[in-house]
């Protein structure tokens, strides 16, 4: 009888596999001596090593083995385990192996990176596989949850973000839910004349401006039958899971509403930088503005005719100077973070400016240019030849005397302190997470970076990963118009893709109750997050128990912490399994 006519009854024992990442883990760890001494262990039936596991010929390897090893479980040494792992199990899984009699420990990071002593590594990562063959004894055969998945979205901000997610679900029946908090849609993109490195449209520009045929109208949004657009109106909480989460929001009149969705879409975008928190920049002076004020400047000359005006005296500013950087990369008083559209802005304006005016002198002070687009060399090429100034180095105050202003900068490039006469000032501030993000991250559970934006789960890890939400556009950090669309389209496309499949299956990685431990003392269900542990009568014994909704639950542990009668645990970590695995590691073979 052969491997493939074994029932899985009949398998028994633990496979180990060590794979050699072509030399990144073999080079340092030497794998056939850890082979040879996890040969001996009572258990183990079948040691083999390959070069690359996750490899398609790594794939036969392993399936090839299963056939003819009859073993029941795998522990594997490798690299990571939560991206690699699910590629190397899913072989086994596909010639019938349970996914959940696997596991798979890191040797990589863990061992061949970070220890220069061949001996040490290869010590190591013998005690972190034997640990790896411990647990993997003691797992349990489980099966997967299956997850409703009801067919609408949520779409949280009415940017060109979020009009694009929400267009691209409802072009294939889905009902959205569009809510923004103010009272237009569009964001800062529609309050753009223009949009740069292009001064008119071109076939094809680098970006999109709002007029762009590629760019989300606010008039498709709005006829669009199958979305419900939502302005003046803010998220106010959302309950449940994966699948179907219960949403309610709230109005500025105080009216709610309340519905059930499938899928969040989280698009709020981006607030500029307030330069008041630099007060040495004397922005409130009403010739220093920002980037943002300059443009309903712009946009005001050329409906009049008039020119560009300076607010104070309506003035032609014969002297511009633009200060690059304002709140960005400033660790004192602003954001680490490029603010990243900042410098091609910036110089589309300056040459806007030119342009009105040819015998106006514009200068910009900057840090260093980034230009993260195609055509920024030849944009910024452009603006040197039309005659406006760049300045290497920071500015150390705007100074006011008496009806004059002039900028205080520092040229690094001359190693001279210059004091230049300024008509008009101009802030190019950057940006920074929206109003009221953090709220929305922290009732979707989405983690933020040091720089407070949200982060997206990988899109490499399968769809249900993301369980329904997905960050899109400048939420998740600053980028220009064209790839904020892109971000919108992609996590539609996500989207759809998990409403049309109706339901998935979803790692059985949740929290399990002992009941027989169990007391109701209701310590788990205070410090779940996710709603996902109510405390209840078991109406036959009479006693409150925990009871965990499966769905909801995200396998975090908090509760298996706070449990004092150590009566909750998770799945595949249950304390018998990690006790097993630590106490392998540990100690020494006989």
């Amino acid at each position: 009888m052969n491997g493939d006519e074994k029932v899985q009854g009949q398998r028994k024992g633990v496979a180990v596999y060590l794979c050699g990442c072509r030399g990144e883990i073999s080079r340092k760890v030497d794998l056939e001596a850890v082979a040879e001494r996890l040969k001996a262990r009572p258990g183990v039936v079948a040691v083999g090593i390959h070069e690359a596991l996750c490899s398609k010929e790594g794939q036969e390897f392993l399936k090839k083995e299963y056939a003819e090893k009859g073993f029941e479980r795998a522990a594997v040494g490798a690299c990571s385990p939560t991206l690699q792992g699910l590629i190397v199990s899913r072989s086994l899984e596909e010639e019938g192996m349970n996914r959940y009699l696997f596991d798979q420990v890191n040797i990589r990071e863990h061992c061949a990176w970070v220890h220069a002593d061949r001996g040490a590594a290869t010590d190591k990562a013998l005690s972190l596989v034997r640990g790896s063959v411990a647990k993997a004894e003691r797992l349990l055969p489980l099966e997967d949850i299956e997850v409703p998945i009801l067919g609408a979205a949520l779409v949280i901000g009415g940017g060109v973000t979020g009009m694009a997610a929400a267009l691209d679900i409802s072009a294939q029946g889905y009902k959205v839910y569009l809510v923004e908090r103010t009272g237009e849609l569009g964001g800062r993109a529609y309050k753009l004349s223009m949009t740069f490195p292009t001064h008119n449209c071109g076939i094809c520009c680098m970006q999109y401006c709002k007029e762009c045929v590629f760019t989300p109208k606010i008039e498709d949004v709005i006829q669009n039958k199958n979305i419900e657009v939502m302005l003046g109106t803010e998220v106010e909480d959302i309950s449940g899971g994966f699948g179907k989460r219960h949403v309610r929001v709230k109005g500025t009149d105080g009216t709610t509403k309340e519905f059930d969705v499938g899928t969040i879409i989280v698009a709020t975008g981006t607030k500029t930088f307030d330069p008041r928190r630099i007060p040495e920049l004397r922005y409130g002076h009403p010739d220093v503005i920002t980037t943002v004020e300059l443009e309903q400047l712009l946009v005001e000359q050329r409906e009049k005719g008039e020119g560009l005006r300076r607010p104070s005296d309506k003035k032609r500013p014969k002297t511009v100077n633009f200060i690059q950087c304002v709140g960005s990369r400033d660790r004192t008083k602003g954001n680490l973070h490029c603010s990243l559209v900042c410098c091609t802005y910036a110089i589309g304006q300056a040459r806007e400016i030119v342009k009105i005016d040819p015998d106006a002198h514009v200068y910009i002070h900057y840090i260093d240019l980034r230009g993260p687009y195609r055509g920024f060399e030849e944009f910024y090429d452009a603006a040197k030849v039309e005659g406006i100034i760049f300045v290497r180095g920071r500015i150390s105050e705007i100074v006011l005397d008496k009806d004059k202003m002039f900028v205080r900068a520092f040229d690094t490039d001359s190693d001279t302190l210059l004091n230049i006469d300024s008509d008009l000032v101009v802030l190019s501030v950057g940006q920074e997470p929206a109003d009221d993000s953090d709220r929305i991250a922290k009732m979707l559970h989405i983690q933020t970076d040091i720089d407070r934006f949200m982060k997206d789960i990988n899109p490499m890890f399968p769809p249900e990963f993301r369980r329904g939400i997905y960050v899109a556009g400048t939420a998740q950090g600053p980028k220009g118009i064209r790839y904020s669309i892109e971000d919108a389209r992609a996590a539609a496309a996500s989207a759809v893709e998990v409403m049309k499949r109706g339901k998935v299956r979803f790692p059985r990685i949740v929290a399990h109750v002992d009941e027989t431990r169990c007391r109701g003392c209701g310590r788990c269900e205070e410090v779940c997050q996710y709603g996902a542990i109510t405390v209840a009568e078991d109406k036959q014994r009479g006693v409150l128990l925990a009871k965990v909704d499966e769905i909801r639950c995200e396998g975090c542990g908090t509760c298996a912490v706070t449990c004092c009668n150590k009566a909750i645990t998770v799945y595949n970590f249950l304390r018998s399994q990690v006790e097993a695995q630590i106490r392998a590691i540990v100690q020494e073979e006989a």
